[in-house]
């Protein structure tokens, strides 16, 4: 069964790639398949699962992504202080859960940026593991309307480390892989590395803010597709002075406005790997869909920061013959970038065509942030968003344009935008 994704059906595909980057957890996980952890024969304890009583909705919230701690934050985000507070109510309040860590401590992990934390249960306490088994079942296993992983979609959780096992929400197919040959080695002296005696959960930036459809019962939509172009700017020069127009939007991605058909693909929707050709360099055969000249509605998506997926992240809007502005000669336009909604502290930018990013506006997290910038146009007619992290909803509307001529055609910023 696939996952009812805002009206698609989605199945998700990882490369072992994925697994490579679960470093957080102190040990990567090995391709072994094996069972579900602490699945046995032994009676064990009553334990009960987690009671959602708000109604859901049908579909579900995008599939996760690989998102890697790159900042440092001190405190957990809302969707990690409200999983705390959910596995407290289920199971005591007296469970031990950790989520900080110092951004000196070690290497890259979810703990130093809000989005993780570790139930200290063990698997060589009865009740431990009973509880760990009944949270794990309801986590990863079909939920009341039998979809796999369901309630883990719900809850934006990335992975999951318990008992020699690793599981990842990214490439859910692996099922729950071997931790660094934990299983060969029982000693309790590797009970922390192995998670033996605590279960480890990071989340994406979309479950750390907390807005996913478990905790409020609307559905985060999926991703733009990836700005990949290979096309330059068209002149390297432009005039002095603007030509204003009234405010043209030319993207809306919660409005499905000025973004190429359909969503980003990720790895397993491009097709058999014979489709690839004879070598892959990254890039796909067939470009994307071109953004159409003429806005038109589709399906909503938001804009997602780039990640292992290998694409180049950002999303591509045609800005050339939207409006007023002409569809030939124009090199330059100025554009006002609105951010809605991030699910991530995070920098929205502009992208030189095949050149550099330059940062336009800072949003908080469930944050607004708006600002101005004047940016190249590619010689396809498009210009490229980005954002630092998570994702969010973006208007774009053009203000002016410029023609080629003599001054240096490269993306100005006025003084960085702030959230309001």
């Amino acid at each position: 069964m696939t996952l009812r994704w805002l009206g698609h059906a989605r199945p998700i595909f990882a490369t072992s790639a994925a697994l490579a980057v679960a470093v957080a957890l102190a040990a990567p996980a090995s391709p072994t398949t094996v069972g579900e952890p602490g699945a046995t024969s032994t009676s064990y304890p009553s334990a009960k699962a987690p009671v959602i009583t708000r109604a859901l909705p049908a579909e579900y919230d995008a599939p996760a992504s690989y998102e890697a701690q790159r900042t440092c934050h001190s405190t957990p985000w809302p969707g990690t202080a409200s999983l705390v507070r959910l596995i407290k109510r289920t199971y005591g309040q007296g469970q031990a859960i950790g989520t900080s860590r110092g951004c000196g401590v070690g290497g890259t992990s979810e703990h130093k940026d809000g989005r993780a934390l570790d139930w200290m249960t063990s698997v060589r306490s009865r009740q431990g593991k009973a509880n760990a088994k009944a949270f794990l079942a309801w986590l990863v296993g079909p939920d009341k309307a039998g979809t796999p992983h369901g309630n883990a979609t719900r809850l934006g959780i990335m992975y999951i480390g318990w008992n020699n096992r690793f599981w990842a929400a990214y490439a859910p197919e692996r099922g729950w892989t071997e931790l660094d040959n934990c299983l060969s080695d029982p000693k309790s002296g590797n009970d922390t590395s192995c998670h033996r005696n605590h279960i480890h959960v990071s989340l994406t930036w979309d479950g750390a803010s907390g807005r996913t459809s478990l905790w409020d019962g609307t559905v985060l939509p999926g991703f733009c597709p990836s700005g990949r172009s290979s096309a330059d700017a068209v002149a390297g020069g432009r005039a002095a002075d603007i030509v204003a127009v009234a405010p043209t939007r030319v993207l809306a991605t919660r409005a499905g406005v000025g973004v190429a058909t359909g969503f980003d693909p990720g790895w397993g929707d491009w097709g058999d790997w014979g489709d690839w050709g004879d070598g892959w360099d990254g890039q796909r055969e067939d470009p994307l869909p071109m953004p159409s000249a003429t806005p038109v509605p589709k399906d909503p998506c938001r804009l997602q920061a780039s990640g292992w997926r290998g694409d180049s992240g950002g999303v591509r809007t045609m800005v050339a013959g939207q409006g007023s502005v002409p569809a030939e000669g124009v090199v330059a336009v100025a554009v006002t970038v609105t951010a809605l909604g991030s699910t991530a502290p995070a920098t929205i930018g502009v992208r030189m065509p095949k050149g550099t990013e330059l940062p336009v506006v800072k949003v908080a997290m469930n944050g607004r942030g708006q600002g101005t910038a004047i940016v190249p146009v590619a010689s396809d007619g498009t210009i490229v968003l980005t954002t630092s992290a998570g994702a969010t909803d973006l208007t774009v509307d053009v203000t002016g344009y410029y023609l080629a001529g003599d001054q240096p055609n490269i993306a100005v910023a006025a003084p960085l935008g702030r959230t309001g």
